[in-house]
């Protein structure tokens, strides 16, 4: 990589103030490695992709491979870590840094101050001093609920890096993921020969199970705080941003390209950030807005009854602005009763009532539109003609394209899912925050009665444990 005494320096934590909100960058550092399930079949590496990614100046995929000497450090941290004293299975501990230093890591670092990941297995480079004319790949625009228009219209949620560096980049091996420590279901890996050239942008979107075509395979959240990471081959996290979900639902991005200052946007993957005029509705200010379906104690004068198949209860309003129905009453006693956001993102129904459901059209989704138009929710799951759930029995739906398997994801930083019957009546519905669905989030006890928890034992297909 070409050097050069000019320099920029990389900030640990940037506040921007949006109105009601907050969005943060963060840089830190971590190991994480992984293969992401579409990891054989990334848009860089197929003729079609690479044409128009070299068209628009995105990205080229490159004819030689680059051998890189970094090394990724996949040992647990249990050497005492925290104790200022680097153990058998740890890079650094807190100050002790075994005499590394910015300079020592090589380009593009030429000084700063190095730092220490607070898991001891890699350093933290977020206030070294980088060259100026080496690459800086950068986190750079987030499309929440896909594009509108153009060439990504219809392909799934966006994210855009662009090089706001002086020099080409080398991005085989480096990995983007929505959960810190980069698991192999939830993280997209950059294929051998994949490049960003200086000034240039790349657009990734997400991969679809069904068409097996996409990148990154995990979704971004259009209502909850969502956290996205890109660590290079090494391992080292070079950006990480967290931002309300809400922002991205048209599009988050840096006004301009690569700089500290993330705004709500026009959607431009692929081409030069735009400013947007729109103030987005903000989830948590009391008052109902764009998409929300509540908003705290504002509930628009909506009952149990009005929203759903219940006869009675108390209606509620999730920190996501979405209904919540745990404390409505319903004639049935089939409920959601446990779901997890990893592996296979298996969601688990319970009939506690003493009859069989005909399932036959019911719906389950994790799209929160309302009112919900299922013509125009392509990830939903039908019930097929049939389908059935006998009393006092579980039934577990994992994620899949095949019949009987929900097509959409659970994300790990919270999100929404409901259940329809056959006539539209929302029957029953649960939305859940950052990480409390990364084992499991269940009712305790079982059925209509129980509370949602978060960090359950997971026990799909068998009774919950009591609160």
């Amino acid at each position: 990589m070409t050097t050069s005494t000019s320099t920029y320096r990389l900030s640990s934590r940037l506040l921007l103030s949006l109105g009601l909100v907050t969005v943060t960058t963060v840089g830190c550092s971590m190991a994480g490695e992984g293969t992401g399930a579409n990891s054989a079949t990334a848009g860089l590496t197929t003729g079609e992709e690479t044409e128009t990614a070299t068209e628009t100046g995105t990205a080229t995929d490159g004819t030689e491979t680059t051998d890189t000497t970094a090394t990724i450090d996949t040992s647990e941290s249990g050497d005492g870590c925290g104790d200022g004293e680097i153990g058998a299975s740890e890079v650094c501990d807190g100050d002790a840094l075994g005499g590394q230093t910015c300079e020592g890591l090589g380009a593009p670092y030429i000084g700063g101050v190095l730092g220490c990941a607070p898991s001891c297995d890699a350093f933290d480079v977020s206030q070294c001093d980088v060259d100026s004319a080496a690459p800086s790949i950068k986190l750079n625009e987030f499309l929440a609920k896909g594009a509108d228009a153009g060439p990504y219209m219809g392909k799934g949620d966006v994210i855009e890096l662009y090089n706001a560096g002086g020099a080409e980049a080398d991005l085989s091996g480096w990995k983007l993921s929505d959960e810190l420590n980069f698991p192999d279901d939830k993280t997209y890996v950059f294929p051998e020969g994949s490049t960003l050239a200086a000034g240039a942008w790349l657009v990734l979107v997400q991969y679809d199970d069904m068409t097996m075509e996409g990148d990154f395979p995990f979704g971004i959240s259009s209502s909850n705080e969502e956290t996205v990471l890109l660590a290079d081959a090494s391992g080292v996290v070079v950006d990480s941003v967290t931002f309300d979900g809400a922002l991205a639902e048209v599009s988050l991005c840096r006004i301009a390209d690569g700089e500290d200052n993330w705004v709500v946007c026009l959607q431009t993957p692929g081409e030069e950030n735009l400013i947007s005029d729109v103030v987005p509705a903000v989830c948590g200010d009391g008052v109902i807005e764009g998409e929300e379906q509540c908003d705290g104690e504002a509930l628009g004068d909506m009952t149990c009854t009005d929203v759903g198949d219940f006869d009675g209860g108390v209606l509620l309003c999730s920190d996501a602005c979405t209904f919540d129905t745990s404390g409505c009453t319903s004639p049935l006693e089939l409920v959601l009763n446990e779901l997890s956001s990893s592996d296979l993102d298996p969601i688990e129904l319970v009939n506690a009532g003493d009859a069989a459901v005909d399932l036959s059209g019911w719906i389950l989704t994790d799209d929160i539109t309302d009112p919900y138009d299922p013509e125009l929710d392509d990830k939903k799951m039908i019930f097929a003609d049939g389908a059935s759930i006998a009393a006092g029995e579980y039934l577990v739906i994992e994620k899949g394209d095949l019949e009987g398997l929900h097509p959409f994801g659970l994300g790990g930083g919270g999100d929404t899912v409901r259940l329809f019957n056959g006539d539209l009546e929302l029957v029953d519905s649960v939305t859940y925050g950052d990480l409390e669905a990364e084992v499991s989030y269940c009712r305790a006890p079982d059925g209509p009665g129980g509370a949602w928890t978060a960090d359950c034992v997971a026990t799909f297909g068998g009774m919950n444990p009591a609160p």
